[in-house]
């Protein structure tokens, strides 16, 4: 884990990004019978892909469903990401045009396009590093061209970027993206208290 302190003293020559847990990644799931893969319940909030041998077939509606034969679990496997909306949030370290440095939170709210639930489970090893590294190339390209009052003016403008684009990029690995919102604009300790005094 990162200590808080770390957001404002990062190590000399890196700009690190703090990233909060999330529920986005898929899972292998079991059939509702032991000892074999025939039939499965699907949750009504998930998108199950039954895999042959390894090797995808088809895709699984809410449900009880029949995925085909097998034995033991070793014909029939299954794999499963959820349909609803998460909430990824990244902190990303940077500086302003005033030389100011800055911790900005960009909450961004995704998920899985039902046409593209494919796409979802298997082009991604990690959904919330390709964000992440998305969410930081636009803060750390639009923040620097900004003084610390216009960063703090203009957040909706670095939000829109941000959603931009997450949108294009995001879609073609199945995800859509619903909202991207920076949420704090944190300067270091030195220029909070001077702002408090």
């Amino acid at each position: 884990r990162f200590k808080p302190s770390s957001l404002l003293h990062p190590p000399r020559n890196q700009s690190p990004i703090f990233v909060l847990p999330s529920s986005m990644a898929q899972r292998q799931e079991s059939g509702c019978l032991p000892c074999t893969n025939c039939c499965v319940t699907v949750p009504q909030d998930k998108y199950y892909a039954v895999e042959s041998f390894g090797k995808f077939d088809h895709m699984l509606k809410p449900g009880l469903a029949f995925a085909g034969f097998d034995c033991c679990g070793i014909c029939i496997s299954f794999r499963s990401v959820t349909s609803r909306v998460d909430q990824i949030v990244v902190s990303v370290h940077t500086k302003t045009k005033d030389n100011v440095f800055v911790v900005a939170s960009v909450a961004v709210q995704q998920s899985v396009l039902p046409e593209k639930a494919v796409d979802a489970m298997y082009k991604l090893t990690d959904v919330h590093a390709q964000i992440d590294s998305y969410v930081a190339d636009v803060v750390r390209s639009c923040v620097p061209h900004m003084t610390l009052d216009e960063a703090f003016e203009k957040k909706d403008d670095v939000s829109s970027a941000v959603q931009q684009r997450l949108t294009v990029e995001m879609g073609l690995y199945g995800f859509q993206i619903h909202k991207a919102l920076v949420t704090e604009m944190v300067p270091n300790a030195e220029v909070v208290q001077s702002m408090n005094e």
